[in-house]
């Protein structure tokens, strides 16, 4: 029962279109290399090597054959690794080749395609890479477009970024010049409560002791006016002293009981004269300290004075307070539009992230579409790789047919080779025997 020729999912093509094209990528391939591949092996070979560099984009056929670190340490640690050298780079080789085959729509390679390639087997894999490379052509130009958008995108990233970060490092210096700030003004407003508190002391030391000068000044005048009282006192004492003095008296009794009393008076003003010297002392020494606290008062008033200047100093440091507040504020309201321009910077990298993302979910589409697309070519090729194992069960059947009927073939050969073989030397002794009798007849 004859089987459908599997559809294919590119286009098969003549062979002057591909050794057109194998001339157009700079492949050589010669009409006799593409008609009888199975006497070219190694040519095959190369052809395969320059197109699947072509597909990769490698510069370095090397690269095709080269194994990772991993794959060599594993390789040293089998035993005879020098049996592997060629069978790892082979492997991986023919892994790459037959990966590329699939993404190009051909999944029928196979080992037996690089020993013994047949002619229609690789002409349609030439074709199915021509097809790949033709598609890959086509597209560049979005491929590019696509990386440019890419480097512009992140270009815009990381100007944002800097934009970012720089305004970060100007927030981070206003923070810390706003907090010295704070701090020398936390600073001032301490110092000035410690001089206010200094100049509420002095003050009240300064009334306790112009309390004290005028009690002092007042006992000063008190004592004054005893003085001056005790003075008059004791001028009218010896006025009337004299005017005794002079007065003549018949009895002596009256003069010694008078004499007794002027001198008892006599003694007791000097009695209040000593009492009243030693006020007079007590004054001065009163006096003495009243002179001590005027000095201590001038002290004080210099305290004052130098109070007054610091006094003018801190209203300087409240000014110099208020224009640094004034400085606070401004620099705030810089960093107020630097964070508003900051804002506006994310706000654009959030769009140039939505742009991003839709641009993402777009290739994902796209991705998913070619994805879908691959599942049902792999669907095909299922079902296409299904009639190529019942193709090929019914080729071994037919070549085990063969292979017996060419047996059989040969058996039968045999016999008659051996049967035409006895007729001959039938026919020989039949002759020789014809010719013994002729000959006997002759004679």
């Amino acid at each position: 029962m004859a089987t459908d020729q599997p559809r294919s999912m590119f286009p098969i093509l003549k062979n002057p279109t591909i050794l057109q094209i194998m001339e157009e990528v700079d492949v050589p391939l010669t009409e006799y290399e593409l008609i009888e591949p199975g006497r070219c092996k190694e040519r095959v070979r190369e052809v395969f090597v320059r197109l699947l560099n072509i597909c990769l984009g490698l510069n370095d056929p090397s690269a095709l054959t080269a194994l990772p670190s991993r794959i060599v340490s594993i390789q040293n640690d089998l035993g005879h690794p020098e049996l592997y050298d060629d069978a790892f780079p082979e492997a991986k080789f023919f892994s790459l080749l037959s990966n590329q085959l699939r993404i190009c729509g051909y999944g029928e390679f196979g080992f037996r395609d690089l020993m013994a390639p047949q002619a229609k087997r690789f002409r349609r894999q030439l074709s199915a890479i021509i097809n790949f490379l033709k598609y890959k052509e086509d597209m560049g130009h979005l491929f590019a477009q696509a990386l440019e958008e890419r480097e512009e995108l992140f270009g815009a990233l990381d100007e944002v970024t800097e934009n970012h970060m720089t305004l970060k490092d100007h927030l981070e210096e206003a923070r810390t010049i706003n907090h010295e700030k704070m701090l020398e003004r936390e600073d001032a407003e301490a110092e000035c409560k410690e001089m206010e508190a200094e100049i509420a002391q002095q003050n009240k030391i300064q009334s306790s002791i112009r309390h004290e000068t005028s009690l002092l000044k007042k006992s000063a005048n008190e004592l004054k006016d005893k003085i001056a009282n005790l003075s008059i006192a004791l001028r009218e004492l010896q006025a009337e002293e004299r005017g005794l003095s002079r007065e003549v008296v018949s009895s002596p009794d009256r003069i010694k009981l008078e004499l007794a009393r002027v001198t008892s008076e006599l003694e007791d003003v000097k009695k209040h004269i000593l009492e009243k010297r030693r006020e007079r002392t007590v004054v001065q020494t009163k006096s003495g300290h009243a002179a001590a606290a005027e000095e201590q008062g001038r002290e004080v008033l210099i305290v004052m004075e130098d109070m007054e200047t610091r006094v003018s100093e801190h209203e300087a440091a409240v000014e110099y307070l208020e224009d640094v507040r004034n400085a606070l504020e401004g620099a705030t309201c810089n960093l107020e539009g630097r964070m508003a321009q900051k804002e506006g910077q994310a706000r654009r990298l959030e769009e140039v992230e939505q742009q991003t993302s839709d641009t993402a979910s777009a290739l994902a589409g796209a991705l998913q579409t070619s994805q879908n697309d691959l599942d049902a070519a792999k669907a095909k090729l299922g079902v296409v790789e299904a009639v190529r194992l019942d193709k090929l069960a019914r080729m071994e059947e037919s070549e085990r047919r063969i292979e017996e009927l060419r047996g059989s073939i040969k058996q039968k050969r045999k016999d008659a080779e051996r049967e035409i073989l006895g007729s001959i030397a039938k026919f020989r002794e039949f002759e020789e025997g014809f010719w013994a009798k002729e000959h006997a007849g002759l004679q």
